[in-house]
């Protein structure tokens, strides 16, 4: 598990050279955010039924997710590719009430450490 960690942050990190294994967008707003459809899978129930289910949409696209800050979706998206918080993000009481509602909203699989622990345990560590 800790390979496949380490390949999905290297995905992550590499942006421009892992385009092509870039196959779905999640768009917001401000930016378009990319994500291959398999580490989705391997962290969402959402988007694992989204992607595995039979059914004739064949979508590589969402878009919103307005419930979310942009601080927060970030956290979320580096949450998805690491297993972990990026050391200089300061956690807020309101980005925690943000992600409580996006983990649940994205039926994120809660691996471990998973991220509402990380959130709380970095909000302690703050404080």
């Amino acid at each position: 598990m800790k390979k496949l960690e380490e390949t999905m942050k290297r995905i992550y990190l590499n942006e421009n050279e892992n385009e092509n294994e870039k196959d779905f967008i999640i768009e917001r707003k401000e930016k378009q955010y990319k994500f291959p459809k398999l580490i989705l899978i391997m962290r969402s129930e959402l988007y694992r039924g989204m992607f595995l289910s039979v059914t004739n949409d064949k979508s590589n696209k969402v878009t919103d997710y307005s419930e979310l800050s942009n601080k927060s979706f970030q956290i979320f998206e580096y949450w998805i590719y690491s297993n972990q918080i990026k050391n200089e993000i300061q956690i807020t009481k309101e980005i925690i009430e943000e992600l409580k509602i996006g983990i649940d909203y994205f039926q994120l699989n809660q691996t471990n450490p998973n991220l509402f622990d990380l959130l709380i345990k970095k909000f302690n560590n703050q404080n």
